[in-house]
């Protein structure tokens, strides 16, 4: 999972250079074109490993292991946690480009929340009786997706303000 993703992360450690020398020039048409073009570049290959993960999830966790056990629980924790890919790429690319304007309030606060949604009810459900790792995993989705969506729609904004 990690190769596959890794990617997404060179992609958005090249956003903040591109998204910074737009902003500095004032050419705020480049900085959203910067900004939708990385994570579209980002997403749209995200889409294959995700989808691959998603529908053959036990086919490949087959091919390490043949225990049913383990067979199960890996196709469980691919088949969730692979929702994660776009959105972490959004979240990251998003990131980068506050980083690239100067800005990096924002993301501080979404990557804080983010922790907090998910750090607080993992703590309080592995608490509870008929706790399951994959309350964690679903967590891990969720609050990826929280901090993609309050990241994307305020970094093209930010470029004008």
């Amino acid at each position: 999972m990690q190769a596959l993703f890794l990617p997404v992360v060179a992609l958005s450690f090249a956003v903040a250079p591109v998204v910074g020398q737009n902003f500095g020039g004032h050419r705020a048409d480049r900085v959203r074109h910067s900004i939708y073009a990385a994570i579209g570049i980002g997403s749209g290959p995200d889409a294959v490993p995700y989808y691959c993960l998603a529908v053959s999830s036990v086919a490949m966790i087959r091919a390490f292991s043949r225990d049913p056990a383990v067979i199960a629980f890996g196709g469980d924790y691919l088949r969730i946690v692979s929702f994660n890919f776009i959105a972490a790429g959004i979240a990251f690319t998003t990131s980068s480009a506050f980083q690239g304007i100067g800005n990096t309030f924002p993301p501080l606060i979404s990557s804080m929340t983010r922790l907090v949604l998910f750090a607080l009810p993992a703590t309080l459900l592995s608490l509870r009786p008929g706790f399951q790792i994959r309350y964690v995993w679903y967590l891990s989705v969720g609050s990826i997706c929280f901090q993609a969506c309050c990241n994307l729609p305020a970094a093209p904004a930010r470029v004008a303000a």
